[in-house]
């Protein structure tokens, strides 16, 4: 066992929830480490056992477990989410500690608070779990991680933001895990983050799921509808989101094999065939 990878890998999850959700780093490295014996016992990257519920926005894995009923240790299966990758599950968690109900926990000034106040909140049951979280935090000085800035991405981020991309990426036909649209609430969940993750990958930006300047930016570049032809020198954005609409190799030029996809796709929806994406085009490919 190698902890300093184990730590390694749980570090950039824990600041990102720390961004998102304001929970420590260092809680959260400390309780995936504790409840995870070291990261030995982690099953479809579910690190917390977080159980599955009707439209979670995540797959479902199922596994045989005890369960407390009216005291006695009962077998039962139960089912769990499962997360693509490790940070999905370590932003799960953060979403769940940002709750009312554990409020303290994301006000603490300090690990030690967080550590008492995460066992105050009811998150467990074991009287000594702050003690585990504490002295797991100090022999591995996870301490550090508190004291990273947070990036001015998160900060300026506000909810309207969130429903104006929501709202655009269900015009650009951008689904959830679920392939169905997106509530257009404000509420910056696992559904919208995987679907950010999607846009990423389309227009070649750094994948993290963040609503921040460079996705939002990309997008009201996508909804100006700019006049995309062979004759385009920039609007890469835009262009690569037509090759992507279109079914086409996605590298941003506007080259004779995209004319050609965009003809069939004019073709297809009785547009004027001239592969060029003007606002005709535009209207059908956003409507």
């Amino acid at each position: 066992m190698d902890k300093t990878k184990i730590i390694k890998s749980l570090v950039p999850g824990a600041l990102l929830s720390y961004e998102k959700y304001n929970i420590l780093p260092s809680l959260t490295i400390a309780q995936a480490i504790l409840e995870t014996g070291w990261m030995q016992y982690v099953k479809g990257n579910n690190i917390f056992g977080i159980k599955w519920t009707e439209g979670s926005g995540y797959e479902v894995q199922e596994f045989n477990t005890h369960e407390f009923i009216n005291g006695v240790n009962t077998p039962m299966v139960c089912r769990f989410r499962k997360y693509n990758t490790l940070n999905d599950s370590l932003l799960d968690h953060g979403k769940l500690l940002s709750f009312t109900r554990y409020k303290s926990v994301t006000t603490s000034k300090n690990y030690k608070q967080a550590c008492q106040n995460v066992y105050k909140s009811g998150y467990c049951t074991d009287n000594e779990y702050p003690q585990k979280l504490i002295a797991i935090i100090e022999q591995n000085k996870l301490y550090v991680y508190d004291c990273a800035p947070k990036s001015e991405t998160t900060k300026s981020t506000t909810n309207e933001d969130i429903k104006y991309l929501q709202k655009c990426l269900n015009l650009m036909k951008i689904r959830d895990v679920n392939n169905k649209v997106l509530v257009v609430d404000g509420a910056n969940g696992p559904l919208i983050i995987g679907v950010i993750k999607k846009l990423q990958k389309i227009l070649n930006l750094s994948i993290d799921g963040i609503c921040g300047p460079e996705v939002l930016s990309a997008v009201k570049n996508i909804m100006g509808k700019p006049l995309c032809s062979t004759n385009s020198a920039g609007c890469i954005a835009a262009i690569r989101y037509i090759q992507w609409r279109t079914g086409g190799a996605i590298d941003g030029v506007y080259g004779n094999e995209t004319v050609r996809l965009v003809k069939e796709y004019q073709k297809t929806n009785k547009l004027v065939i001239d592969g060029i994406a003007g606002n005709g085009t535009w209207q059908r490919l956003l409507s």
